[in-house]
């Protein structure tokens, strides 16, 4: 059965991905390919805002399935949720410029100071998004929070009882 962190864990990766292919093909696109990268990476910009839309929708019920485990601290996770609803908005503008830009120059090559708009927006995005993940990372990997300590990660994940060794057979 699935909890709301289950599907929060499960389409909260796909935006920050999205985003940064979407930069790497808009910058390729001076290389190669100008047309067909500029607009499969204004396809992968509507579809990183639309996962943005999954993964801000999912985010209250994993914050409700989580809240009360040890170590989780809510401080960390509003961090997370005030980081996370700014790189939604930033992804749903983005992703609309990517639609305008589909719609307008669906005919001819996509304007080089538009995409030169969209490479700086992307790359923006791309930032946004990697740093709402790290903080999300933060809410149960102590690894990645600044000043934890060994007992953080103990809250975390209790130390397993390891079963005894086998002796091996003579």
């Amino acid at each position: 059965m699935f909890s709301g962190a289950h599907l929060h864990l499960l389409v909260n990766h796909a935006p920050i991905f999205g985003a940064v292919f979407a930069t790497a093909l808009l910058i390729l696109s001076y290389f190669a390919a100008p047309t067909i990268m500029r607009r499969m990476a204004f396809v992968i910009l509507i579809v990183t805002a639309i996962a943005a839309v999954f993964a801000d929708k999912t985010g209250e019920p994993a914050e409700d399935a989580i809240r009360r485990y040890p170590g989780v601290q809510r401080s960390i996770i509003h961090e997370h949720e005030e980081m996370g609803e700014k790189a939604y908005y930033i992804a749903i503008v983005v992703g609309l410029a990517a639609i305008f830009a589909l719609y307008k120059w669906r005919n001819r090559p996509v304007s080089g100071g538009f995409n030169v708009l969209m490479v700086l927006a992307s790359a923006f995005l791309s930032g946004a998004m990697i740093y709402t993940g790290l903080l999300g990372g933060r809410v149960r990997h102590t690894e990645v929070r600044p000043g934890a300590v060994d007992a953080d990660a103990l809250k975390i994940e209790p130390p397993r009882q390891r079963p005894p060794a086998a002796r091996p057979q003579p």
